[in-house]
């Protein structure tokens, strides 16, 4: 709440704002308190905060208006600024959700760790690999991790972002809400397959040394998917089949991108996931988010369903 004048007061929740002008101090205090209700419920005070209350400005006290977990404060706040009283029952339901991170892409242990700081309630890091310099990143893999499990190395980021979160993995025949892909080269198709077979949502997340992809977003039947996208490519290079053949092929020496670029990728992509998983729709369902430096801006290219992959007829 900021005062523009003595009698004009600007109320700001998140990107919307809203100007009350012929507003006094004491009557403030009296919208903002609540107490107004209960001795005078027909003036103009309390007609001001009905109408905040419909626009999402105000909101009765609430005892259950609190963070599952005290550190989640600050998310609850950020949220309730764009979703109001909705916030709490919002992050609450993140802490239900399950995401698998899979991949030896840099960018996954870091994307667990962000996902985990949100409120996401179980992360499991599922990759048998062993970790690499490479793979250090802050907030994820660390330099003295090198040679240990890659999956134990990045859950012990996610357990020193979020000490509450379950790191197991799912239960036979469970399904996790997601499976992010931390993959920095085209998909095999037999993964590709496999989840597709089990009707599992799936994200790809990869950088390279000249820019980073998040998406496509892939959720079975009812969105494009990872071999649609192929098929494009295939349509405007008829090599891209041989050359996609040769860059699944394992490497001596796994491809990378700057420290600043996995980070702010990562960020870019948890943002995604919980957009998903909060039920909204992401920009990456049938579509990328790609970043290229040096301009550093962030263009999003559709991936639209191919006429010719067998995702159609499904």
């Amino acid at each position: 709440m900021l005062w523009r004048s003595t009698t004009s007061v600007q109320l700001e929740l998140g990107a919307h704002r809203m100007v009350v002008d012929g507003m006094s101090e004491p009557a403030a205090r009296r919208m903002l308190d609540g107490r107004e209700r209960a001795d005078t419920p027909t003036n103009g005070v309390e007609r001001l905060q009905e109408q905040l209350g419909d626009r999402g400005f105000l909101w009765p006290n609430d005892d259950e208006f609190v963070p599952p977990v005290p550190r989640l404060a600050g998310e609850l706040t950020a949220l309730s600024a764009r979703c109001g009283q909705d916030a709490s029952d919002m992050l609450s339901a993140r802490g239900r959700r399950t995401v698998v991170v899979s991949g030896q892409g840099r960018v996954g242990s870091i994307l667990a760790s962000l996902l985990a700081a949100a409120g996401v309630g179980r992360i499991h890091v599922s990759d048998g690999g062993s970790a690499r310099l490479i793979h250090a990143i802050p907030g994820g893999v660390r330099p003295a991790d090198e040679g240990s499990g890659l999956g134990a190395a990045a859950a012990a980021a996610v357990l020193a972002a979020a000490p509450e979160v379950d790191v197991t993995p799912l239960p036979y025949g469970h399904l996790p809400d997601l499976v992010v892909l931390a993959i920095d080269e085209p998909v095999d198709s037999d993964v590709r397959d496999a989840l597709h077979a089990r009707q599992a949502a799936h994200l790809q997340v990869s950088v390279t040394p000249a820019r980073g992809v998040v998406g496509p977003l892939v959720v079975p039947q009812l969105s494009s998917c990872l071999a649609c996208a192929d098929l494009h490519r295939r349509d405007r290079d008829p090599a891209w089949p041989t050359l996609a053949a040769q860059l699944t092929m394992p490497r001596r020496h796994p491809r990378s991108a700057e420290t600043a670029v996995c980070a702010t990728i990562a960020g870019i992509a948890a943002g995604q996931v919980l957009a998903f998983l909060d039920g909204e729709v992401p920009a990456v369902l049938e579509g990328t988010l790609e970043l290229h430096p040096p301009d550093w801006r962030v263009r999003r290219r559709t991936w639209l369903a191919h006429p010719d992959c067998r995702c159609m007829s499904a």
